[in-house]
């Protein structure tokens, strides 16, 4: 979700999973538990955290695995609400840097029919189910169904907008960039107002409760379109000068 990788910390975790060097930066902790302080008892606050983790990170391992097939390498980095597969994309051509953006939704939809399976088995069986096994399958679909349908949105910089800025760019080399920041600046915009409508109560839309921090995400996203769509649209009115080269 990322665009830069954060400074390191003396708090970062560091691991390698698959010969991938992987950091947590401490503040993916706490803005987690923050996101995830409506689940109510502490423990289960806890489990967010932890199925957060674990599809956040099988998300980008997606990313890297695939970037791998290609002869990328690249390395992780959680931070905040999201993650980083820095190093993955760095291809030469299009269509295998778009096949490295779809590998992490892919991954968690992997890990969705994994946990759906489970269900119908227990389901099947009658297995009679504890309330924390519940809530653990309830947060394990809902984080791995909602969340990569919403990467794939063509909003920059999700996975589904830097794909739609690849096949803009290919269809459209002159205007693509330009295109592809006012879809994504248009669709956060749209996102961020009913997102905040919904958690008001001011609009309701059947199985989109909305939530003030999704609101607030997508705000960001369409005021960061915004500011990066005037710059792109500076550089092309001015391409002689100097100071549009560094960006």
């Amino acid at each position: 979700m990322y665009l830069f990788e954060p400074a390191r910390t003396q708090f970062d975790l560091n691991f390698s999973l698959f010969g991938i060097h992987v950091r947590v930066h401490p503040m993916f902790w706490v803005v987690t538990a923050i996101l995830g302080s409506n689940q109510g008892e502490a423990k289960y606050v806890l489990l967010w955290v932890v199925v957060a983790f674990v599809s956040i990170l099988i998300h980008e391992l997606g990313h890297v695995l695939m970037g791998r097939i290609f002869g990328s390498d690249g390395h992780i980095v959680l931070y905040g609400f999201g993650g980083l597969a820095i190093g993955s994309s760095n291809l030469e051509r299009r269509w295998q840097r778009n096949l490295v953006y779809l590998a992490g939704p892919f991954a968690q939809f992997v890990l969705l029919g994994i946990v759906l399976g489970v269900l119908f088995m227990n389901l099947a069986n009658g297995t009679q189910m504890s309330i924390p096994v519940q809530i653990l399958l309830f947060q394990l679909i809902w984080v791995n169904s909602v969340w990569p349908i919403l990467n794939l949105l063509p909003i920059w910089p999700l996975d589904g907008g830097r794909i739609s800025r690849e096949t803009l760019e290919w269809l459209m080399p002159e205007t693509g960039t330009a295109i592809s920041l006012i879809v994504s600046m248009t669709l956060s915009g749209f996102f961020a107002i009913i997102s905040l409508a919904a958690a008001s109560g001011a609009l309701i839309i059947p199985f989109f409760g909305g939530s003030m921090y999704m609101g607030l995400f997508f705000a960001l996203f369409a005021i960061e379109n915004f500011q990066e769509w005037q710059m792109v649209r500076y550089r092309s009115r001015h391409p002689w000068d100097e100071g549009s080269d560094s960006w």
